[in-house]
C-alpha cells in the first residue's frame, strides 16, 4: 500500500460559499506553474493597453486660437446654465 506521502494528487476540488451560493472549483496543481506565467503576460499587456489609453485621454484638448478661448471661458457657464433652464422648462411643461 502506498504511503499518502508518495502519492501526489493532481486534481484537487475546492469547495466555496459566497452568500447562500455554494460551488465547487477544480484545482490541476500541474496547470498552476502555466497560468501564473499566463497572468505575468497579460498584466504586462494590460499595463501597456492602460498607457495608451492615458495617452488619448490627456492630449492637448483645444487648438483654437488664443483670442477665442478667452471669450469661451465666460460664454460656456452662461451657455450650460440656459441648457440647464431650457431643460428644467421641458420637464416641467412638456
Amino acid at each position: 500500500m502506498e504511503s499518502g506521502n508518495d502519492k501526489k494528487k493532481e486534481h484537487r476540488e475546492i469547495t466555496y460559499q459566497v452568500g447562500w451560493k455554494k460551488g465547487k472549483i477544480a484545482w490541476n496543481e500541474g496547470a498552476a506553474d502555466g497560468l501564473a506565467v499566463k497572468s505575468g503576460n497579460e498584466g504586462e499587456n494590460l499595463k501597456l493597453a492602460e498607457d495608451a489609453y492615458l495617452q488619448l485621454i490627456w492630449l492637448p484638448g483645444m487648438r483654437l486660437p488664443s483670442w477665442f478661448l478667452f471669450p469661451l471661458l465666460f460664454a460656456l457657464p452662461v451657455l450650460c446654465f440656459s441648457l440647464t433652464l431650457v431643460l428644467l422648462y421641458g420637464l416641467r411643461h412638456g
